[in-house]
């Protein structure tokens, strides 16, 4: 088992070994930047001696292997190769006794031999041999290390102070990210999501090249942000676990740029998957981790209320009641103390303005089985929509709004009312009928379809659904997989 006394020395085992290589990637990395040429047997010697002196428990074999940067694997085949070069005798050396002697076993005196012409060095410096000479016969170091440390941090500080992009490249990235997000609120998803993929590539080329820390971290947010509108963009097509993976990445890199405003938005994403999965413990758990990076503002109003969907799928009552009064007065509390740069100044996709508010409280509502207030709520959502600007009226919440309405109504058995929210959604195109518009109104058909009456109406809803944004674009991607 993972958590017994083995599984744990293996697991500390391996934390080492990364740490070895992690250090001596970073050795070579900053010897080699400045060579204009392969490096020497002297360099070579020089960086094992660093490895060693940072890892002293890494056996000195191992440390020569790694300065050279070679696997377990290509210090064999160098080992071949070389007897082939210099005419001597193929050794059957294998895998398990390189290993062994990286373990601190030492080989016999041919094998010795062969490893030093292998690595231009001696016994000693291997590891495999002790040096008797007195210790006032020799010198203490072999390079004078105040003057190499100086050496190098020099020519670092010149590399450090050069970047491969400008602030123009930022600059462009950010305002195509931007103007993405607020288009997801109007147009349909699919080119949009083309568009998102590419732009992401650009930003994942951009964070490869030679950038300062603040690049980086503001590439690192570009680049969760845009896993996060993809993850949205996933979910309206249906694409159950790319959105959960998406919504994922989105949170990780939102954590390494340190960007609180985006972590709580990425964990609301996770929760929304998890919600449409029927994990409803697990979106619980979303969005109150969400609220500890978005304590205030209309950011948090977004978490509580997916925080109270959940909890009315668990039959948790009074707790989903609470979470939608810790809604209202997290958006009371909004204010310019707590506006945070995604939802308030980005804005689009990321925003959650009063008319999304109502519309998820009306959802919540609507599943704890408070049928007046859901449609009370759901009412208000439409009359907000109605009266905002164009570039803020999100069709797709607007049209879900719509749908909850319609189960509501017909929960309540008023199925005039039903088909009057009804008719608008039906005139959708195929390309804007998300995959949670498709799966609510599923369940108004199931409702008409056991009334009296209701059967033709309940066909015509069939027939939306079976054509939506989940069959558009599984004709366009390749490769559909749930």
């Amino acid at each position: 088992m993972s958590d017994s006394p083995r599984g744990a020395g293996r697991g500390a085992a391996r934390g080492r070994d990364r740490a070895v290589h992690t250090v001596a990637a970073a050795v070579r990395e900053r010897t080699l930047a400045g060579l204009d040429r392969p490096p020497s047997p002297a360099i070579i010697s020089q960086m094992a001696e660093e490895i060693h002196a940072t890892c002293p428990d890494v056996t000195r074999l191992k440390c020569f292997r790694l300065a050279r940067g070679w696997t377990v694997e290509e210090a064999i085949a160098q080992f071949h190769r070389m007897c082939d070069r210099e005419g001597l005798r193929r050794r059957g050396l294998t895998e398990r006794s390189w290993r062994e002697w990286e373990a601190g076993a030492r080989p016999d005196r041919d094998y010795t031999d062969l490893l030093c012409r292998l690595f231009e060095t001696g016994p000693v410096q291997l590891g495999f041999a002790r040096d008797y000479t007195p210790v006032d016969g020799r010198p203490l170091l072999s390079v004078d290390p105040v003057a190499a440390v100086a050496q190098e941090t020099s020519e670092h500080a010149e590399r450090a102070e050069a970047s491969e992009i400008g602030p123009a490249t930022l600059e462009r990235l950010r305002t195509e990210m931007v103007w993405v997000c607020r288009r997801y609120v109007v147009d349909a998803p699919l080119p949009l999501f083309v568009e998102m993929r590419r732009l992401q590539e650009r930003a994942r080329q951009a964070l490869e090249r030679r950038i300062h820390p603040p690049q980086a971290i503001e590439l690192y947010f570009l680049i969760g942000a845009l896993s996060g509108l993809m993850a949205n963009a996933s979910m309206d097509m249906g694409r159950r676990a790319p959105a959960d993976q998406l919504a994922r990445a989105a949170y990780t890199y939102a954590r390494i740029a340190g960007h609180t405003s985006l972590m709580g938005w990425a964990r609301g994403m996770q929760a929304s998957v998890a919600l449409w999965d029927r994990r409803y413990a697990d979106a619980v758990g979303y969005a109150e981790d969400g609220v500890n990076h978005l304590p205030y503002g209309s950011g948090a109003a977004r978490l509580h209320l997916l925080r109270a969907r959940a909890l009315a799928m668990l039959a948790r009552e009074q707790e989903a009641v609470e979470a939608l009064h810790a809604a209202d007065e997290a958006r009371r509390r909004t204010g310019p103390a707590v506006r945070d740069e995604l939802h308030d100044e980005v804005g689009g996709e990321f925003a959650f303005r009063p008319a999304k508010h109502h519309y998820y409280a009306s959802a919540a509502r609507l599943h704890l089985g408070h049928i007046a207030e859901a449609i009370e709520e759901g009412h208000r959502a439409l009359r907000l929509y109605a009266e905002d600007e164009p570039h803020h009226r999100s069709y797709g919440c607007e049209a879900m709004t719509r749908a909850h309405l319609v189960v509501a109504y017909l929960v309540k058995g008023d199925e005039e009312s039903a088909r009057e929210m009804l008719e608008p959604l039906l005139a959708l195109p195929p390309d804007r009928r998300i995959g949670h518009l498709v799966t609510t109104l599923e369940v108004g058909r199931e409702l008409l379809a056991a009334r009296p009456g209701g059967e033709r109406l309940a066909q015509r809803i069939g027939g939306f659904c079976s054509v939506g944004l989940a069959h558009t674009a599984a004709r366009a991607l390749p490769g559909r997989s749930r």
